[in-house]
């Protein structure tokens, strides 16, 4: 599922990446940028750094929801879903030898618009096992609970201090997969799974 997330944070900044701008020409990766990778760039680049997976007990609730079937003749009563904040440390680099500051940082100002536009991740580009899960999925961009020692973070990385976007996307993962015998619940209050029931 978190290869799920990353294909669909992929997918969101090259459809919604504004039209000629240094984003909608980037590259997006996902790998560790360490001296070695920086070493191999060779051309503008987007890179989301998973760095932080963790439940969100302040988001999670212990009230059961009610799921159906996709041919909607059952129904039952499952578990909520858990909270799951992933963390991001996204960065923007640039191979020009003169200039590189000023394009990374209009980089940057774009990735920080586009995430703003979109609080929530649109259904449009939601990919994998993300279309079925618990949906919306917001996302918390310049978030102030991002990588706590960055000149430690990025010395450890054997690279200078870099300016960095934390962008957390709080998903919704269902413990229980919905059975397929479930028995008819009375006077059902029933949602489809993906739709948020809240």
């Amino acid at each position: 599922m978190i290869l799920d997330l990353d294909n669909t944070i992929k997918e969101l900044i090259e459809t919604f990446a504004p039209a000629n701008s240094e984003l909608a020409g980037a590259t997006v990766s996902f790998d560790l940028p360490d001296a070695g990778w920086r070493a191999q760039l060779d051309a503008l680049t987007v890179n989301c750094y998973l760095y932080d997976i963790r439940q969100n007990m302040a988001a999670a609730t212990n009230e059961p929801i009610l799921v159906q079937s996709a041919d909607q003749k059952k129904r039952a009563r499952v578990r909520p879903p858990a909270r799951i904040d992933c963390a991001y440390c996204i960065t923007a680099w640039s191979p020009a030898l003169t200039g590189a500051v000023f394009e990374e940082h209009r980089l940057l100002s774009q990735l920080l618009q586009l995430f703003l536009r979109f609080p929530k991740i649109p259904d449009e580009v939601l990919q994998g096992a993300l279309v079925e899960q618990m949906a919306p999925f917001p996302g918390i961009v310049a978030s102030q609970e991002g990588v706590r020692n960055l000149p430690e973070f990025w010395s450890a990385l054997d690279q200078k201090l870099k300016p960095s976007l934390n962008y957390v996307i709080t998903l919704g993962m269902l413990p229980d997969a919905v059975p397929t015998d479930a028995e008819m619940v009375e006077k059902p209050t029933a949602i489809t799974v993906g739709v948020d029931h809240r």
